[in-house]
């Protein structure tokens, strides 16, 4: 599995930095952040990762108080941490803690950080497991800390094979992938999957319909896959439909909220998953294509964004969208992000409907692709 490292830093700018420095160097390591050493914990037993890249200021409790809760904890007591401090004060913490295996005097530079890194990675093997492999689940969380294009990467770079589930209501999404492979994705919620589909089910007969819809909310089959098994859905392309719904039902969990997910690696997959051929996809173009489903109305009000606000790149933004396969629409939109023209004003010079260019900004939000600054924050005194 893909080591994971998590970064407890009070600064955004600091944590950014860091995060930097090990995906240009480590390649393949996930990178989680907290602010605070009580989301840090949370992380820690969510995740589980190789190594802790602490700050010895946080808002909520000083660098001694992490160590000694990290070394109290069974479950943390092992993971090794690699520790910023104000040079007067590392004497007080070297050698007090087994755990703590690098103290670096500030101001760290990108060389001390990433020879303590190597030291302390180079000589660990890869990511362990706190739950058993081959069947049962490998990793937990929730949207609130760890987002959902992270959850799939995750799985991806592992190479997983099971169903990462998504708790959505009283039926979760069920992702199902194969060797790290995207699959589709389904819910044992036939009318929340099924939404908009009447014109494609014109064609069939409605009792087996009707069985299909019975066998999905009971296995969680997708319908298409279960009437295509009886010679019951006169289409060609089954699996890009099934593909295409099941990245149509993804895309509720992007206006949901906080969403908690898990995911079961398997031996075996069930039998209508077992043959279905996985996609080519990295997670962020997967994922778009789930948010290319999103509609305004579906978006709550306090995630649209304002007409009057500007987008702008995030430090990894462009880079990010120079690997997405885009349409016409969006390819034009990415190039006409300067940072400064608000958004309106792209839309115009485009020739684009506001709402087309709303929408993509959404995605690109979601992808972290880009920043989005409103127009209230443009207007403060002394903003750029």
């Amino acid at each position: 599995m893909a080591q994971k490292i998590l970064v407890i830093d009070d600064s955004p700018a600091a944590a950014r930095l860091t995060e930097s420095m090990i995906a240009q160097h480590f390649p393949g390591c996930d990178v989680l952040t907290a602010s605070r050493g009580s989301d840090g914990f949370e992380r820690i037993t969510l995740a589980g990762p190789d190594l802790v890249l602490l700050n010895d200021t946080l808002p909520d409790m000083d660098a001694e108080g992490v160590l000694a809760r990290l070394s109290a904890d069974p479950h943390s007591a092992h993971t090794p941490v690699v520790l910023m401090i104000e040079p007067s004060k590392a004497a007080d913490l070297n050698g007090h803690h087994a755990n703590l295996k690098r103290v670096l005097p500030k101001p760290v530079s990108p060389e001390a950080l990433l020879d303590a890194v190597t030291a302390v990675l180079g000589s660990k093997p890869s990511s362990r497991r706190v739950l058993p492999s081959r069947g049962g689940v490998v990793f937990s969380g929730h949207t609130g800390f760890i987002p959902l294009r992270q959850a799939l990467a995750m799985a991806q770079s592992d190479r997983l094979t099971g169903v990462l589930r998504f708790q959505l209501g009283r039926h979760p999404i069920e992702l199902w992938m194969n060797g790290g492979k995207f699959l589709f994705a389904t819910t044992r919620n036939f009318n929340l999957y099924c939404s908009g589909s009447p014109a494609i089910l014109s064609a069939t007969n409605l009792g087996m319909i009707l069985e299909g819809q019975v066998n999905q909310q009971v296995t969680a089959c997708p319908l298409f896959l279960y009437l295509a098994a009886r010679n019951g859905f006169p289409h060609e392309d089954v699996a890009s439909i099934t593909r295409d719904h099941g990245q149509r039902l993804f895309s509720h969990l992007f206006t949901a909220g906080r969403v908690t997910f898990e995911f079961e690696e398997m031996s075996e997959l069930p039998d209508y998953v077992r043959n279905f051929p996985g996609a080519t996809e990295d997670p962020d173009n997967w994922i778009l294509g789930a948010l290319r489903h999103v509609k305004m109305e579906q978006i709550p009000p306090a995630q649209r964004p304002d007409p009057n606000g500007s987008p702008a790149y995030t430090r990894r933004g462009y880079e990010l969208v120079q690997k997405l396969r885009l349409n016409e629409v969006e390819v034009r939109f990415a190039g006409a992000i300067n940072g400064t023209d608000a958004l309106q004003a792209i839309a115009s010079k485009l020739g684009i409907p506001l709402l087309d260019a709303l929408l993509i900004v959404f995605r690109f939000q979601s992808l972290e692709i880009i920043d989005f600054w409103n127009a209230g924050v443009l207007s403060l005194p002394g903003a750029a």
